[in-house]
């Protein structure tokens, strides 16, 4: 009896102690997580670096950006703002 109950202690440890099984598989699939996020974050990085040098070597580049963004225009210029409905309309002939 006192083999079987250290025999389930030690089977019990295993799977929950620390360091257990499934400790390391939860931390496993927290760094595969983890791992995930940073190539996407270093891809991001290089779109970003790759936009600022655009906006410091191309002045169109550079004014695109600011028209975009600061809603800047020329003089004599009009700026037209179109407005997606979100609504969900249903065409011309069909039923209701």
């Amino acid at each position: 009896m006192l083999i079987a109950l250290l025999i389930l202690i030690i089977i019990l440890t295993f799977f929950f102690g620390e360091g257990g099984i499934i400790e390391i598989i939860t931390t496993q699939t927290k760094i595969k997580d983890l791992e995930e996020k940073i190539e996407g974050l270093e891809q991001k990085k290089v779109q970003l670096e790759q936009e600022i040098r655009e906006l410091k070597n191309n002045p169109l580049a550079l004014e695109k950006k600011a028209r975009e963004k600061l809603w800047l225009m020329k003089k004599n210029e009009k700026v037209v703002v179109i407005v997606k409905d979100k609504k969900n309309h249903k065409g011309k002939g069909e039923k209701k």
